[in-house]
């Protein structure tokens, strides 16, 4: 299995900005999974792993961007490389809020609460390699997937 490095060398990436609309979170989930497909990076359940990982990440940049005031992008970074795939979305929101007057997953009191799956479901299918790098300014989401 390859190591989760810094990916210093790209064999193949993708750099896409995209205006703050939830529509567009299709387009980009496809090219990602166009793209990861055709390299062989990922493939079965894994791959099934990033197209979710992609829409949550995409959906929570666009609501971060517009919960400021919308006019920024959303950018998104795709490396693939050495069969590992790292994927970093960028917003321009407020940075992330803290989580911690969420109940756990486990808990059963959790179904009743809206919102607040996106963090733990990315870090489940990354097998918890994800990174947040948060800001006022806002928030970098870098999760790393392999095979």
């Amino acid at each position: 299995m390859p190591k989760y490095g810094a990916m210093d060398t790209e064999s193949s990436a993708i750099r896409m900005e995209i205006p703050s609309a939830v529509e567009l979170v299709n387009v980009v989930r496809m090219t990602v999974m166009n793209a990861v497909e055709s390299q062989g990076a990922l493939t079965g359940s894994r791959l099934d792993d990033l197209r979710l990982a992609t829409s949550e990440a995409v959906t929570n940049a666009i609501q971060a961007n517009l919960e400021r005031d919308g006019s920024q992008p959303v950018k998104i970074r795709c490396i693939i490389a050495d069969g590992l795939v790292r994927l970093e979305i960028t917003d321009f929101g407020f940075g992330m809020p803290p989580d911690e007057n969420l109940p756990p997953l486990s808990d059963p009191a959790r179904l009743h609460t809206e919102g607040g799956f996106g963090v733990p479901l990315m870090k489940a299918l990354s097998n918890d390699r994800v990174e947040f790098d948060t800001s006022a300014r806002g928030t970098t989401v870098r999760i790393w997937l392999a095979q």
